[in-house]
Order: C-alpha cells, then sequence, then structure tokens
C-alpha cells in the first residue's frame, strides 16, 4: 500500500490542480422542457447571479448517449467551497419549479489539471464544446499524461487558438477517467480549430520535442486507454441558464 501510494504522488506532484466543478446529467420529462427551462432561468438569476452566490452553468448536450438532455455545472475556486449548501430558499424555489419534471444523472466532482490545459480566453466566448472522456490504464498513466501536457506546451508555444479544459475525475468515475474539452465559436471554427489551428500544434510540438514525436507520442497515447476508453460528444453552453460572465472565473485561466 505503502509503495502504492508513492507512485501515486510522484505522477501527480507535478500538476497543477485548481479549480474544481461537480458535473451531472439531467433528463427533463417529454413535454416538460419549457418549464424546466423558465424554471432553471429563474432560480439562477435569483440565487446563483451575483458574486458570492454559488455558480452554476448549464450546457445542452447535442449527440452521444446523453443526447438530448442537460449537463449542470457547479464552480469552484477550491475544494471548501463544496461546504457551502444551497439556500433553502433556493431548494425551495428548484423543488418547487423544475423537481418533478427532471431526473438527475451521472454525478461526478472533477479538478482542473492547468498543467495539461490552456484557457487565455473568457470560456463564455467559446460557446460550442467537444468533450472527450478517457479511461486510462494506472500502469500506462506516464504515456498518458506525457502528451497531454505536451500537447498543452505546444499549444501555448505555437500560439494556435485552441481552448482546452483538462479536468480529473476526484468522484463518480470509473477507473481513471480524464476529461479533455475544446471551446469552439461555433461548428465553423471547430473546423478550422481542427485543422487550420492544430496543425500549428503539431508543427510546434514535433519543433520541441523532436521529428516524429507527435506520431509517436500520440500513438502510446492512444495505447494508455482501456478497451472502448474513449468517449465523444458535444454540448452548447446555455447562458440564459447559467450565472454571468461578471461572476468572478479568473482562476480558471492558465496564463
Amino acid at each position: 500500500m505503502k509503495k502504492n501510494l508513492i507512485i501515486t504522488f510522484l505522477l501527480t506532484s507535478s500538476f497543477v490542480f485548481s479549480q474544481h466543478i461537480n458535473t451531472r446529467f439531467i433528463s427533463v420529462k417529454k413535454g416538460q422542457t419549457e418549464k424546466f427551462e423558465k424554471g432553471v432561468a429563474k432560480k439562477t438569476v435569483t440565487f446563483n447571479s451575483k458574486e458570492g452566490d454559488l455558480r452554476f452553468y448549464t450546457f445542452m448536450v447535442n449527440d452521444g448517449e446523453n443526447m438530448g438532455n442537460y449537463m449542470r455545472v457547479r464552480y469552484e475556486d477550491d475544494m471548501k467551497g463544496f461546504d457551502k449548501n444551497p439556500s433553502k430558499e433556493a431548494m425551495k424555489l428548484w423543488n418547487s419549479e423544475v423537481a418533478d419534471v427532471m431526473t438527475n444523472m451521472a454525478g461526478r466532482r472533477l479538478t482542473l489539471n492547468k498543467t495539461a490545459s490552456h484557457v487565455v480566453v473568457s470560456p463564455f466566448s467559446k460557446p460550442l464544446r467537444t468533450v472527450m472522456e478517457y479511461n486510462f490504464k494506472g500502469s500506462k498513466s506516464d504515456e498518458f499524461w506525457r502528451f497531454r501536457n505536451n500537447v498543452a506546451k505546444a499549444v501555448k508555444e505555437s500560439g494556435a487558438d485552441i481552448f482546452m479544459e483538462v479536468w480529473n475525475c476526484g468522484s463518480g468515475c470509473n477507473g481513471n477517467m480524464a476529461m479533455v474539452v475544446f471551446g469552439h465559436n461555433n461548428y465553423e471554427g471547430m473546423g478550422i480549430d481542427n485543422s487550420v489551428e492544430w496543425e500549428k500544434v503539431y508543427n510546434k510540438y514535433n519543433e520541441l520535442n523532436g521529428d516524429g514525436s507527435y506520431d509517436k507520442d500520440i500513438s502510446n497515447f492512444a495505447g494508455s486507454l482501456e478497451m472502448y476508453g474513449r468517449s465523444t460528444y458535444t454540448m452548447t453552453f446555455m447562458p440564459e441558464l447559467s450565472s454571468p460572465e461578471v461572476m468572478s472565473i479568473d482562476k480558471l485561466y492558465t496564463n
């Protein structure tokens, strides 16, 4: 056990962990979407819109197994923030407005890995998200994180317009799970990010790590994943159901 704890520490000590989120998917009863969205908007503007309030953000899942469901995200700058619960008044409004038409699913707690992330613009400016969830083998964590960390450095050094968050799962997940989130202006921007901008990352990666290193490292990265260890979906930010941009999220930025 002691040996395992030491190994875990060595594998994670070079990472910079900071911000934290709780996420959950929400399914809504057929025909109750309008009621749900009005209730969430009312609760959010009443109890989650001023500095010092709990911060919640809502996304609509566009595809994948949760297509048509919502992702609701609570954001905190540090873990102690989760010691604060929603007020009784907030919960009363939530229960009266939306609780009877929705079901919570797949709750998770995740922590931002700043070493592997690149966030230099407001998340509000990139409303379309590509979410890639990975399950990797514990014995291959070096290969997994080598690529993720090197990619983040290549993004920064290349100047590519890439918005990339990497979240480590702390609870609610099966096995070793990381969630990589790319932000885009829109679907046209997604295409540009995946081609023109990513070519800059590819070239800079090879410049920093040696010719052919990108292809070698991404191959090792793929080999670090569990069987069926990757899922991808997109989702769209819903500002009308979310805390406003004026509420501080400065600590999310990696620069």
